[in-house]
């Protein structure tokens, strides 16, 4: 990860009382970063938020060596809301906040807990669209590059108003020395059914991404197996470039 700066906090000095000798402790500091990206779909667990039209998406986030981190991300959004929404009652744009715990161990093995919510300003509050999600996640690194990923999230009042909901992601990568990257994944969305969800649904997907000078650029494949799906959930694909400072 690249940042924008980094701030050390002053590290104390522990003085031994047996030996009267000092020694370093390791340095509180925080880093910031920011990313930027444009991607000609925004695509979420296999549904396009856009309409399948362009997204212009950027964040910011802190995080401190302790493993405790936070942030913001936004992106614009066009929902296919049907006729019985006003259109000055829609959502046009997207804020994420989150607040979480990560941590890296020696043998490979990373986990973390995560804190989000998703605002829509400018929606009408009686769509209900804001909402609250954890997410609890573990990966293991291979020394030759491959990744492998888990993740759950639990939402108790999902996007809509639509109850409790589960969300579970398995993904593989790959990257190479050159900047090339590979992933594939697969997940599973299990949303209490109501009016606004009629199934629970399987999604999947690759994507192939290459990097140089803390730019990304990807391809990425996603399709899910809901039926009848009328084009905001089928298969498509999408291009991102990114960029991280």
């Amino acid at each position: 990860m690249t940042f924008l700066h980094k701030t050390a906090l002053a590290s104390a000095l522990v003085a031994s009382l047996t030996t009267v000798q000092a020694a370093d402790t390791p340095p509180s500091s925080f880093s910031f970063s920011g990313n930027v990206a444009l991607t000609s779909d925004y695509v979420f667990r296999g549904m396009t938020q856009t309409d399948e039209e362009s997204a212009i998406q950027g964040g910011f986030d802190v995080e401190h060596n302790s493993g405790l981190s936070a942030g913001i991300w936004g992106s614009n959004v066009k929902f296919l809301e049907d006729h019985t929404v006003d259109p000055h009652d829609r959502a046009d744009h997207e804020i994420d906040l989150y607040i979480g715990f990560s941590n890296e161990l020696d043998n490979g093995f990373s986990y973390g807990i995560t804190a989000l919510y998703f605002m829509y300003p400018g929606a009408h509050k009686d769509l209900n669209y804001d909402f609250a999600e954890f997410n609890f996640s573990t990966g293991y690194k291979l020394p030759i590059g491959t990744t492998f990923g888990l993740s759950y999230d639990y939402s108790p009042e999902f996007f809509g108003e639509a109850g409790e909901a589960h969300h579970a992601l398995f993904n593989i990568g790959h990257s190479l020395d050159n900047g090339l990257g590979f992933s594939v994944y697969i997940a599973r969305q299990i949303i209490e059914i109501n009016e606004n969800y009629s199934d629970n649904y399987t999604y999947y997907g690759v994507s192939i991404s290459y990097s140089i000078n803390d730019f990304e650029l990807a391809v990425n494949v996603s399709d899910t197996d809901l039926e009848a799906s009328e084009g905001f959930a089928d298969e498509r694909v999408f291009v991102t470039i990114s960029k991280s400072f």
